[in-house]
């Protein structure tokens, strides 16, 4: 069975495989280790031979070069009177003026084992020397991974500087994928970024993480019998269930399509915020519904097929994924435009199953946090709608390579149709994830 760390009885065999010039593989099996890990280790833990100043051999800078044994250049210190080979003068090092040279590098410190030991020629090589010494090896691994327990790796500069990082990107609701994403210069992982917050160092911490209330309070949804709406128990959904929407895109090869849903908002406004959802790039089109009816949904769906155009709107919403809101029922007035052209086809979620549209109900945990649950958005104008929309499409996703909603549609769709569906383009840094009073 593997060991996680190295002992000193390991570091002991490895020296002995090199110094009897034992293969990599040899020395890792004969350890049960990978020979990556052996490689690595060696590396990381060689020190270079420093020369007893005791020592009574002088040896000229000249021995590193290929040229050598060859070499008659005369007269490089441009001393009057001095008439001796460069090769042979000790007191002044000729490499570091001299065109010709030309470094010679042993093979055997580019590749494994990478140090000098069982070397047969180290005695008369006069080329820089590493030796891999068990003892000094397992006493600085021990050393590092002391101080690795102790606390943060960083100076006093790098904590300073990802304090302040993180405290303003807080401040202004972003994520830790965000904040790391759009600022390089941390030179830090996401994961880094969690364990940072996580151990209680900095100015921001666990619980000022986005979402975080939502871990604490999230409960287990019970869906009750009466969960579908009275008026949409007797519609008929034939060739629009939840299956025939995964028989339609797997027959068809569908590679986008489009997920609808309504944000609930308090029980006594009888509109709501529509959700349109380009999954694949995870763009958003946020609509007020000053009523909650198919009219309405109708209209916000029109006006996207205006802006987007025949085309692009049958490629990229022209299958749509929704539930069975009442909302949503008039199929035809979606498929259809008003000159009778079918420019999409609709399906709905079985039954609440809101885990079939699962990128929709992502977004809209992140609506969320501009518009609470329960809030009132009686004044909340649809500009405010296209602000929080833009907001959103300029987060930057790991899922999307650490790139933004926003630069997918703008390649695909076109700056054009952005303006026109009233989505601006907003800098990493001046982002804001605030509530919208």
């Amino acid at each position: 069975m593997k060991q996680k760390h190295m002992t000193k009885e390991m570091r002991e065999r490895i020296e002995k495989g090199i110094r009897e010039g034992e293969f990599l593989i040899e020395i890792a099996n004969a350890i049960d280790k990978d020979p990556t890990t052996i490689s690595k280790e060696v590396y990381k833990h060689r020190n270079k031979v420093i020369k007893d100043p005791k020592s009574t051999v002088v040896s000229s800078f000249c021995t590193k070069c290929s040229n050598f044994q060859k070499c008659d250049i005369i007269h490089l210190c441009k001393t009057q009177g001095c008439s001796k080979k460069c090769k042979s003068c000790s007191s002044l090092n000729p490499t570091l003026i001299c065109s010709f040279f030309i470094e010679n590098k042993c093979k055997r410190l580019s590749r494994f084992p990478y140090v000098c030991n069982g070397c047969s020629k180290r005695l008369r090589c006069r080329l820089e020397k590493y030796e891999y010494v068990p003892i000094t090896a397992q006493r600085d691994y021990e050393k590092e991974l002391h101080e690795s327990r102790q606390g943060l790796n960083l100076t006093g500069d790098e904590f300073k500087k990802i304090d302040e990082v993180f405290k303003e990107g807080f401040e202004n609701g972003q994520s830790i994928n965000h904040i790391i994403a759009n600022n390089p210069e941390l030179k830090i992982s996401v994961k880094t970024g969690y364990n940072y917050v996580n151990s209680g160092n900095f100015q921001v911490k666990h619980n000022d993480l986005p979402n975080y209330m939502n871990h604490i309070l999230k409960k287990r949804k019970i869906i009750s019998k009466d969960y579908e709406y009275q008026e949409n128990r007797d519609m008929n959904r034939k060739g629009r269930e939840y299956y025939d929407y995964l028989l339609y895109i797997d027959t068809n090869d569908i590679v986008y399509h489009g997920e609808l849903d309504c944000v609930g908002i308090t029980k006594d406004y009888v509109g709501a915020l529509l959700t349109i959802i380009i999954p694949k790039w995870s763009f958003l089109l946020l609509f007020k519904l000053d009523i909650k009816d198919m009219a309405h949904v109708n209209s916000c769906i029109n006006f996207v097929y205006k802006a987007m155009g025949y085309d692009k709107f049958n490629k990229y919403l022209g299958v749509l994924l929704t539930d069975r809101g009442p909302e949503f029922n008039d199929y035809q007035g979606i498929e259809f435009d008003e000159d009778g052209v079918r420019r999409c086809r609709l399906f709905y979620c079985d039954s609440g199953q809101s885990t079939q549209k699962p990128f929709v109900e992502r977004i809209n945990r992140e609506i969320r946090r501009y518009v609470f649950k329960g809030q009132s958005v009686e004044n909340l104008s649809q500009i405010d709608c296209d602000l929080i929309a833009s907001y959103i499409n300029n987060m930057t996703l790991d899922g999307l390579g650490n790139r933004t909603p926003y630069e997918f549609a703008k390649r695909f769709l076109g700056e054009e149709i952005l303006e026109k569906l009233n989505i601006e383009y907003i800098k990493a840094n001046d982002l804001i994830i605030k509530n919208i009073d």
